[in-house]
């Protein structure tokens, strides 16, 4: 029954043909053995971050009819898993990571753009240029780590007014209990600490004002994966343009009760 079926499948009668057939299988023979791509990031399901990048290549990969695996890691693991190619590819990076590894190609089309932002808790704080800061009497916090903050909030205010904080998370919690009136941070990790579980029945945070040039994060894959990169880019900027990217960013910030300004 099984020989029967090839037969069909490969269009083939005789015995020679058919082994012909099994060394250079049909397409459709090919599409039932495909081998899922192994892609790796540190965010996890569970908050913004995550879930986002996973509607976006799920989509992405349906669209070209890949199977995917996404495996959270630790980041300094997952640079491992990928200098080591047990894994084969990592959702999003930045341009200086893509571009330094050579056994990595990288997808010219960025998979997300990182912006750097004023959040605060309170509805009444109004500001739409940096300079409107050392008047007011505002405080401000920032991550130990993220320079465009730290040089952006020391530009602006004076040495006693800007807090470094070790974690979005204590950032957070000092703008609930009005220790301090702004946190500058990364859009991307704020909105992932701000839908946790921890602040759900907090109110709700509210970007003021973008500050410095945004980031932008790619997708990389291991060299011998190169020939699936024209396929990726260009069904990428397609789901940019068709407005796909922004609505599963919009179903992602629901998933977690977060505000869908831009």
């Amino acid at each position: 029954m099984e020989f029967q079926w090839i037969q069909r499948l490969c269009g083939a009668t005789g015995a020679a043909l058919v082994a012909l057939c099994l060394l250079f299988p049909s397409p459709a023979l090919r599409a039932q053995t495909t081998t899922a791509l192994v892609l790796g990031t540190p965010r996890p399901d569970g908050n913004f971050a995550g879930a986002y990048l996973r509607r976006i290549y799920t989509e992405l990969f349906g669209r070209l009819g890949t199977p995917i695996e996404i495996r959270t890691l630790p980041t300094a693991r997952l640079a491992l898993e990928l200098a080591n190619g047990s894994i084969d590819g990592d959702l999003a990076r930045p341009l200086v990571f893509a571009d330094s590894q050579p056994t990595l190609v990288r997808v010219d089309e960025p998979v997300l753009e990182i912006v750097y932002a004023l959040w605060a808790v309170n509805p009444n704080i109004k500001l739409n240029k940096l300079e409107q800061l050392r008047p007011s009497s505002y405080t401000a916090t920032f991550t130990r780590g993220v320079v465009q903050c730290e040089e952006a909030l020391k530009s602006a205010l004076p040495e006693q007014r800007v807090v470094d904080v070790t974690t979005t998370a204590n950032a957070l919690n000092m703008l609930h209990y009005g220790r301090n009136d702004l946190y500058c941070g990364v859009d991307i990790a704020v909105l992932s600490d701000a839908g946790s579980p921890e602040f759900a029945n907090k109110a709700p945070l509210l970007k003021v004002m973008n500050i410095g040039k945004s980031d932008l994060l790619y997708m990389v894959l291991q060299r011998k994966h190169a020939a699936l990169v024209p396929q990726i880019n260009t069904t990428l900027h397609k789901m940019k343009t068709d407005g796909t990217l922004e609505r599963l960013r919009k179903e992602s910030l629901r998933d977690f009760n977060l505000n869908s300004s831009p």
